[in-house]
């Protein structure tokens, strides 16, 4: 997945507008980390980039108990990850690790 959008990283000021892939009744998540020195900057700049995706849930923040890595936990609702996050989450060197998942909606 490297070097797909060496023109985008936590630096950019906003993202282009992404392609919707819907997937009706699936959430997709991603869970990252980071150093908590960054942890605050990181979480204030994907709040901004997502303020008005409503697709979009922060589900949870805050710090590993065992490694005192910052966690972001994030899910599409209904859609695919845009896969431009997912390239940045893969290139951009303050990202420490990152998963993401797929769930069926809570009956």
């Amino acid at each position: 997945m490297g070097n797909i959008v060496p023109s985008y990283s936590f630096q950019s000021p906003d993202l282009p507008e992404p392609t919707h892939q819907p997937l009706p009744g699936i959430f997709q998540g991603v869970h990252f980390t980071i150093d908590m020195e960054h942890f605050d900057w990181i979480l204030s700049k994907i709040e901004n980039w997502f303020q008005n995706r409503e697709e979009i849930i922060l589900v949870d923040s805050g710090a590993a108990a065992k490694s005192g890595l910052g966690y972001i936990i994030l899910e599409w609702d209904g859609c695919k990850i845009d896969p431009l996050f997912l390239a940045i989450l893969w290139d951009e060197e303050l990202v420490q690790d990152y998963t993401y998942y797929e769930r069926e909606e809570d009956v």
